[in-house]
């Protein structure tokens, strides 16, 4: 009876989530890869003999929208049954990178996420590592610069996860990764634009020092100051970048010194402001005073 009930569920859950109206699709598609992943979480391997069959049919499916739905549901389950996955990971990993050059932009995008909820298995994992980790930096770098934003969004959100699992194995590529978020820049509009700050402070955060030799200063940096320059003082897209500009001071160490002086007369004056509102508003945006700080501790600790 437990195994039946299961079976029915898990059924009801895969077809509401890959059946959906257009106008409900995505709080449906959200509730039942939910649903997925607390299933797997409580149920672990008990639940893949039901789930398995289900999962191998619409990931090979011809309809683009059932093989879409089945990637979905293989990212929903990634936790909960990583251990009873692994015999099936190379096969299923090697199939992703290959859907991420799919000519359908939802196929690519959940592609981007499903396999970030693998980056651990695939980074960890040194025989895995060596087979998997460099194709899949490469194609995501490529989705990274994908016509489709919601492709953008989801391979800059996903080369982020990879980052902070794969951490110095990035070093080897780091010119070829430079070169991509950079070239981003140039293509990318606001709310794209939030997601490569992540995944460019993130790198600096991962790599560390090893970001700081002149030529990859001279790709990253001029960017960046650029956007810093074209920002007003009270424009809160100025969060990100300060964050951003945070890790990649600490990073660059004495490589920033070029930018000190700037950055910190900035920093100072937003602080400033803040504190001057404060008394002629009972509530100044002290966010802007925040970040700051926490630029002027990256300022301090990089040098």
């Amino acid at each position: 009876m437990y195994d039946l009930n299961l079976n029915k569920i898990v059924n009801i859950i895969i077809i509401l989530g890959g059946n959906a109206d257009q106008a409900t699709e995505w709080n449906l598609r959200k509730c039942s890869a939910a649903a997925l992943d607390v299933l797997s979480s409580v149920f672990r391997e008990g639940i893949l003999p039901m789930l398995l069959p289900i999962l191998r049919e619409m990931l090979f499916h011809t309809n683009w929208q059932i093989k879409e739905s089945g990637i979905l549901v293989l990212g929903a389950i990634a936790e909960g049954c990583s251990f009873g996955l692994a015999p099936h990971l190379p096969d299923l990993v090697d199939y992703l990178i290959k859907c991420l050059d799919d000519k359908k932009p939802l196929v690519r995008s959940i592609t981007c996420w499903t396999l970030s909820r693998y980056s651990t298995w695939i980074v960890h994992n040194e025989a895995q590592q060596n087979r998997f980790l460099v194709p899949l930096m490469f194609e995501l770098l490529k989705r990274i610069l994908d016509a489709n934003k919601k492709v953008q969004e989801a391979a800059c959100s996903a080369f982020a996860t990879l980052e902070e699992e794969a951490c110095v194995q990035m070093v080897p590529y780091l010119k070829q990764i430079l070169e991509t978020l950079v070239h981003a820049f140039r293509k990318y509009q606001a709310k794209n634009l939030l997601i490569l700050y992540d995944a460019i402070g993130t790198l600096a955060d991962s790599v560390g020092s090893h970001l700081n030799r002149p030529d990859y200063i001279e790709l990253l940096m001029p960017p960046l100051i650029e956007r810093w320059n074209l920002l007003r003082n009270d424009d809160k897209d100025l969060f990100p970048l300060l964050e951003c500009l945070s890790s990649i001071a600490t990073a660059l160490q004495t490589g920033f010194l070029p930018y000190c002086e700037p950055v910190f007369g900035r920093c100072i004056l937003l602080v400033q402001q803040t504190i001057e509102s404060s008394g002629v508003d009972s509530t100044p945006d002290k966010d802007f005073m925040i970040v700051a700080l926490d630029l002027l501790s990256g300022l301090a600790e990089g040098l």
